[in-house]
C-alpha cells in the first residue's frame, strides 16, 4: 500500500479504540482465552471494543482489553488472545497518515494483521501474526491500524 504519507504522532500511555484500515471495524473480544478479532456485524460493544496502552520504560506497549479483568493481550500459535495475566509487550510503530503498525516481541519481524476483511460469509476475522513488510518496504492494509483516543489526553506518559 503505497501512500504520500503525512506525519503520524507516537502513541503514549492511554485508552484507544483500534480499527483496522482493511475493513474499518474494531477489534474486540468478549472473553480469555479467546482469539481478538473483527466483526462483520456492527455492534456497539463499549468496553469489549476499548483498549489500555501502557507504555514501558524499554519500548512498548502493553495492551489489555478494559472489558476483562487480567484482559492483557498475548500470542497463542500466532493468534492475539486475552491470556489472563502474562502480558506481551508491542511495538507500536507510526508510519504516516494516521496510521500504525502492531511488532510482536523478538527479531521474527512479525506484525498484526488479518487474513482478510470481515464479510457475511466470514463474518469473524482473527487478528494473527505475519511477516511484514513486502519486498517493496510496504504494509498491506490489512496490517495497518488507526487507534482512535478515547480517554483525557491530559493524564498521558510517554517513554
Amino acid at each position: 500500500m503505497s501512500l504520500s504519507r503525512t506525519r503520524t504522532p507516537k502513541l503514549v500511555s492511554g485508552v484507544y479504540r483500534i480499527i483496522s484500515e482493511a475493513s474499518h471495524s474494531t477489534i474486540r473480544v468478549h472473553q480469555h482465552g479467546k482469539p481478538i478479532l473483527l466483526s462483520y456485524r456492527y455492534e456497539l460493544l463499549g468496553v469489549f471494543e476499548q483498549w489500555e496502552l501502557t507504555a514501558q520504560e524499554k519500548g512498548g506497549f502493553i495492551i489489555r482489553s478494559m472489558g476483562l479483568t487480567l484482559g492483557q493481550v498475548g500470542i497463542e500459535n500466532g493468534v492475539m488472545i486475552i491470556n489472563g495475566g502474562n502480558p506481551v509487550v508491542f511495538e507500536v510503530e507510526p508510519i504516516g497518515d494516521g496510521l500504525y503498525t502492531v511488532k510482536a516481541p523478538g527479531d521474527a519481524g512479525e506484525y498484526w494483521n488479518i487474513s482478510q476483511p470481515p464479510t457475511r460469509q466470514v463474518p469473524e476475522v482473527h487478528v494473527k501474526l505475519l511477516n511484514g513488510p513486502s519486498a517493496d518496504g510496504e504494509f498491506e492494509a490489512t496490517q495497518l491500524w488507526r487507534f482512535e483516543r478515547l480517554d483525557d489526553e491530559e493524564d498521558s506518559s510517554v517513554f
